[in-house]
């Protein structure tokens, strides 16, 4: 005997079943939607995180990019929500942060592994899911500089499809550089940090004018430079609180230090005295360089000695944005907006995802929105092509 299975967004039942968790298999085709369709319509008040102040109008944008994921397609193979952000609040762990551009927009998440909790609702298992968003002033799943971050200046990597990706047959699936709604814009794949494959990005510039400037190897080596002194303060710090002032305790804690500082800008030194007739060059270096990799005679550039004779090797350009532009990124403009989201061939429901946001999400509408808005005078957002006409699931499982 067959029972009927139906799978919605809001959790419609079938027949006395218990609680159970759902196979990510089994869902890997069906439309389930979207937890709820918000519609914003904007806010009436500003807010502050840390020293970074969100405008009405900043805040009202971040509504609009959410609207605007969730009328470009119906997350296949996994629940999905939408949430507003702004940039993180800064703690213990992420100062290196505090120099990033004003940053805010929505993200999106495709649960992909659920169950019916005790009234029977669809909801999360787990965190595990799909992503995207769409973000003012936002940097590529960055990989920070952290040795050299600002307070001012935030520095990174992006290590792309090109350099990252062994697999010859996948880098045509990741160029989308191609496809008819992108082409105008600047487009590439970034590998996420830590945990593999990566996310494609579309950045809609004025004029496709990038905000991410490579920095010069003489740029890099001043910004080590200035990093020096801060490291040294920031360790003496960590060793008194943790030798409590013991003077006695604290002598070669201290002399390990103080040695270190001379290696490192011993390292520096002899690093710009190899390249001086190259400091104009662009700064390549490993994934996150730091100031460890001018120890012992290292090279920085090259993560060999200074002594090695120069090889052909992967190497990642140092980015950052100019200051002049992350000034403006705190006025009501955005200066540049960024969508990205996960994808991986072989992934079903990153599959599923991507095929729908290159097939349907208007980056011609948002360009225009922002930095051409005569052209769009008194048009609503619209993707590019209709959404499936069910709101939510409307496929049926059948099992013995």
């Amino acid at each position: 005997m067959k029972k009927l299975i139906l799978f919605i967004a809001f959790g419609c039942l079938a027949g006395e079943l218990p609680a159970q968790e759902i196979s990510r298999q089994s869902i890997e085709d069906s439309v389930i939607g979207w937890m709820t369709v918000y519609h914003f319509k904007g806010v009436k008040t500003g807010m502050k995180v840390d020293s970074k102040v969100y405008s009405v109008n900043q805040l009202s944008i971040c509504d609009s990019f959410a609207n605007w994921i969730q009328a470009s397609y119906m997350p296949k193979g996994g629940l999905g929500d939408v949430k507003k952000f702004v940039s993180e609040k800064l703690g213990l762990y992420n100062q290196y942060k505090a120099g990033m551009p004003q940053s805010y927009g929505a993200y999106a998440k495709t649960y992909t592994e659920l169950k019916y909790n005790s009234s029977r609702k669809l909801v999360p298992n787990t965190n595990s899911h799909v992503w995207m968003a769409v973000a003012a002033n936002g940097i590529p799943n960055g990989w920070p500089v952290m040795d050299i971050c600002t307070p001012a200046q935030y520095y990174f990597t992006m290590p792309m499809a090109a350099t990252e990706v062994s697999e010859t047959n996948m880098l045509p699936l990741l160029d989308i550089s191609g496809n008819a709604s992108i082409k105008p814009f600047t487009s590439f794949w970034v590998k996420n940090l830590g945990y593999g494959r990566g996310k494609e990005q579309v950045l809609l510039c004025k004029d496709n004018k990038s905000p991410f400037i490579i920095l010069t190897k003489g740029e890099f080596l001043q910004a080590l430079e200035k990093a020096i002194p801060v490291f040294y303060e920031k360790e003496k710090k960590r060793i008194y609180e943790a030798e409590q002032g013991n003077q006695q305790r604290l002598v070669f804690p201290m002399k390990q230090l103080d040695e270190k500082i001379i290696r490192y800008k011993t390292g520096l030194e002899k690093t710009r005295e190899k390249y001086r007739n190259r400091l104009n060059e662009p700064a390549t270096t490993s994934y996150q360089p730091n100031l460890v990799d001018l120890d012992f005679g290292r090279d920085i550039f090259t993560s060999q000695y200074l002594t090695d004779p120069e090889t052909i090797q992967t190497r990642y350009p140092v980015y950052t944005v100019d200051p002049a532009v992350t000034a403006l990124c705190k006025t009501d403009k955005p200066q540049w907006i960024l969508i990205s989201w996960d994808y991986w061939p072989g992934d079903a429901t990153e599959q599923q995802q991507h095929d729908a946001i290159i097939s349907n999400f208007n980056f011609e509408y948002i360009y225009n929105f922002f930095f051409a808005p005569e052209k769009i005078k008194g048009q609503l957002y619209k993707p590019l092509h209709s959404k499936p006409t069910v709101e939510l699931c409307r496929k049926l499982y059948f099992s013995n």
